[in-house]
């Protein structure tokens, strides 16, 4: 009998609706100081003389919405239940927002109004969090400077002020990392999900670089709009990759220390990750069975293998790991695993595996990629691990790079014996 083409896709049974990829940055301290670096004083200051320089450039003043009172400032603390840092707050005093200003206050980002802070659509948020779209595949990395804003993609702490009107907000960090500073400024949404942007360390600081931009001419402007050049940090310089045929020593000095995604084809060992040493997602490919000895000595979170051949006793030595997905040829031995404390995500789907029921002893396993064939001999077994979702290949995945698969999603257990 012929089977339809649905029923030959891939499938994605989701068992646990409410699970979401654990947050790395709920795992993070938070800062020895817990003074806000900014000045109300001197952000109240400089937002007068901002405002002045922009006048004169532009020959004329734009008029702001009248203050925020002391009780709309406190229930916009309690409707967020978390306060406001003392120089924005010291600016809600003197406007409530933007309004409709022709040139928004922070560098082409209107100002939100108190009524319109907390009450932002964060469905780009659950659409990347969406299984089809394999979140377990990707990690949300470190900002520079390193440690000081928490390694998530939205957080109720990070208050959002203003808005690029694409998806994009300046907040200020309530709940930083451990070398943040609350009231830091960092921009977030649909172009950070790789990992929120360090703004400044204050809104204060923000000011003052706005402010010298203007001093400095680092502006330009027609009769109406002006667009100011203030050295904000560059976010190509954040999650920087490296990728190449082959690895070299001077390839990999290239990329930098501060690469902390890496793809790598024709690897024969990891040696070159010297040069790398905060990569967090790897992915190497290899004809043979390369050396993984060094692997286990950096922090990689996400693991990608492709070889011949793979030996998982290095990696299972990185107590960092939480993903890992391995394409092989000859079998592969998962009993390195049970050392693993955080793994949560396994893709084998395209390895022959030599000890299937060893998934039954990985009891943080949530998710859980496999064959057709493989599930049913998992499914034979007791004890399986709290799974919330599993993927079933109707056969062995050929994998390209990105990888990527045009996942059916299903909100149902799969069949132990027939797909």
């Amino acid at each position: 009998m012929m089977t339809s083409s649905r029923q030959r896709a891939p499938i994605l049974y989701v068992l646990d609706e409410d699970f979401v990829p654990p947050d790395r940055g709920d795992e993070q301290n938070g800062p020895e100081s817990a003074v806000p670096a900014g000045d109300p004083d001197e952000a109240v200051r400089l937002f007068h003389h901002y405002r002045r320089l922009m006048a004169r450039i532009l020959g004329y003043e734009e008029e702001l919405p009248g203050p925020a009172g002391e009780e709309d400032l406190t229930a916009a603390e309690e409707e967020l239940g978390v306060a406001l840092p003392p120089d924005l707050r010291a600016l809600y005093a003197i406007a409530d927002g933007d309004g409709d200003l022709i040139n928004p206050l922070f560098d082409r980002h209107p100002w939100l109004s108190l009524a319109e802070v907390g009450d932002e659509d964060d469905e780009w948020l659950d659409i990347t969090r969406e299984w089809q779209h394999e979140p377990w595949r990707k990690l949300v990395f470190d900002a520079r400077p390193s440690n000081t804003v928490r390694r998530s993609p939205l957080r109720p702490g990070w208050i959002r002020f203003a808005h690029d009107t694409g998806g994009n907000w300046l907040a200020v960090d309530m709940d930083p990392g451990p070398d943040g500073r609350p009231g830091q400024v960092i921009k977030v949404g649909i172009d950070h999900v790789e990992g929120p942007k360090y703004i400044a360390d204050s809104v204060t600081t923000f000011l003052s670089r706005l402010v010298n931009a203007l001093e400095r001419g680092d502006y330009s402007h027609d009769d109406e709009n002006l667009w100011i050049e203030a050295a904000l940090p560059n976010p190509l310089d954040e999650h920087a990759r490296y990728g190449d045929s082959r690895p070299s020593r001077q390839g990999a000095r290239q990329a930098g220390p501060r690469v902390q995604e890496v793809r790598v084809a024709n690897a024969e060992d990891c040696a070159f990750l010297a040069a790398t040493p905060e990569v967090r997602s790897l992915a190497l490919s290899s004809k043979g069975s390369p050396d993984l000895t060094s692997l286990g000595g950096y922090p990689v979170e996400y693991l990608e293998l492709d070889m011949e051949a793979a030996d998982l006793t290095a990696p299972a030595r990185n107590r960092q790991l939480r993903s890992l997905s391995v394409t092989c040829v000859r079998p592969v031995e998962l009993a390195p695993l049970r050392a693993m404390p955080h793994l949560w995500a396994l893709d084998i789907a395209a390895a022959p595996v030599a000890d299937i029921a060893t998934v039954t002893e990985l009891t943080e396993l949530r998710y859980l990629e496999v064959t057709r064939d493989q599930w049913r001999d998992l499914s034979e077994l007791v004890d399986l691990p709290s799974l919330a979702v599993i993927g079933v290949h109707p056969d062995r995945p050929e994998r390209d790079w990105p990888v990527s698969t045009a996942w059916v999603t299903t909100y149902d257990e799969p069949p132990s014996s027939t797909l």
